[in-house]
């Protein structure tokens, strides 16, 4: 995994009854924060460009993508009240922000 990236899974009950507290707050922060990330690749595929990527344009599919993310990242939060990732007071939200690598 790149540096700086984090997998976040949820728990598993494979074995146990139930969750822990601590397992079941974690899982509803990954659970809402899995939403603005489904919000946000909406965001990316709007722009159309992505959709008619011709096989002469398939060696810049990936410029094309990380400009579209690019794009993104620009416009207004997914999450009102955010204003950037190090000032995140959202109450336990994980901020989003599209990467493509």
């Amino acid at each position: 995994m790149p540096q700086g990236v984090s997998l976040n899974l949820p728990a598993f009950l494979s074995s146990k009854d139930k969750f822990t507290k601590e397992e079941a707050i974690f899982s509803r922060k990954i659970a809402r924060s899995r939403i603005h990330v489904e919000r946000a690749i909406e965001r990316v595929r709007n722009y159309r460009i992505v959709e008619k990527i011709s096989t002469n344009l398939r060696p810049f599919s990936s410029l094309i993508i990380q400009v579209c993310c690019a794009l993104v990242n620009l416009q207004t939060p997914i999450i009102s009240g955010v204003i950037n990732a190090e000032n995140d007071d959202m109450s336990g939200e994980m901020p989003v922000t599209l990467s493509f690598i």
